[in-house]
Order: structure tokens, then sequence, then C-alpha cells
């Protein structure tokens, strides 16, 4: 069985991801009682816990870290190249054998990767939890926005079905 990982909130200030994921963990509920998942399905519906306190007059701020400034959704930990280095000699003609072999190598250097502060701690925790996950659905919104989704050519046989039923433009 395959794993799907969703997020809602990276930026604490779109709070219609995290009512979908509320509404997507009571169909998933479902359908879990009827025997219908054939997935493992992580869903993370406040994936930004330490934004959703940011509030300023009673309007919640969320998408920077109020210390250092930064964007909840930038400078996660980035393993390309220490994973790349580790896994070249041991990649074979088997996709299954490569895939296992660089979602340990990932799941590894996530696990031995320090957290300095709140913020990277929190982005840890969240890459560890996506790291094994064959598709990885980040739930985000905007005052004024296209229906868009983000994804790869490789993946787009994938999700073009999801892509024409929520209407995406780009």
């Amino acid at each position: 069985a395959g794993k799907v990982y969703i997020q809602a909130s990276l930026h604490a200030d779109e709070l219609p991801g995290m009512l979908v994921a509320w509404h997507l963990k009571q169909r998933l509920g479902e359908l879990e009682r009827q025997g219908r998942l054939r997935h493992e399905i992580v869903l993370v519906p406040i994936a930004n816990p330490v934004g959703l306190e940011q509030v300023l007059m009673d309007v919640p701020l969320g998408r920077y870290e109020l210390q250092s400034g930064e964007n909840f959704n930038r400078k996660f930990v980035d393993l390309s190249d220490t994973i790349g280095d580790q896994i070249e000699a041991h990649l074979t003609q088997d996709p299954a054998h490569n895939l296992e072999l660089i979602r340990e190598c990932l799941r590894r250097a996530l696990h031995a990767h320090p957290a300095m502060t709140p913020l990277q701690s929190q982005r840890l925790t969240l890459q560890r939890l996506a790291c094994d996950a064959d598709m990885v659905l980040d739930l985000h919104c905007d005052f004024e926005a296209v229906e868009h989704l983000y994804t790869t050519p490789e993946a787009w046989p994938q999700v073009e079905a999801l892509s024409r039923y929520l209407g995406a433009q780009a």
C-alpha cells in the first residue's frame, strides 16, 4: 500500500485549508469504516501551529515567523546533494529498489538533522512525515488567485484528473 501526505495551513493565515482538511477527515473516516481506503493517509490539518498563534489586533498573521522574519514555506532542509552522493553507487535498474533506497536515506538524514529553533523543528517534523509519501498535497489559498496546482511533468498523468476536477487554470 502507498502513502498520501496532505498538509494544510503552512501559512497559518490560510484558514480555508483547515476547513478543507476537516471535511476531508470526515470523508476519509467514512471510507475507512467501510474498508475502502487502500493507502495510508497522513493528514496534517494545521501544519503551522507556531504561525497560528501569531495574531495582531485580531488579524491572523502566520505567514512569516516573527522572530526571524522567515517565510514558513521556505528554507526546508535540502538534502539533495547529500542523498545523491550517498546513493549514487547503490542505484540499480530496479525502480522499486531505488525508490526504497532514496526514501530510507532521506528518513535517516532527516532524523539525524538537528533542529536549533522551533521553526527548524517544525520544518523537520513536516519533512519527516512527508519524505516517504507517494503523493504530497500542500493545500494553500490566497485572497486573490486562480485555481492552480504545482506538479512535475512526470507526475502529470497522475494529477491530470484532479486538475480538471478542480478546474485548475495553471
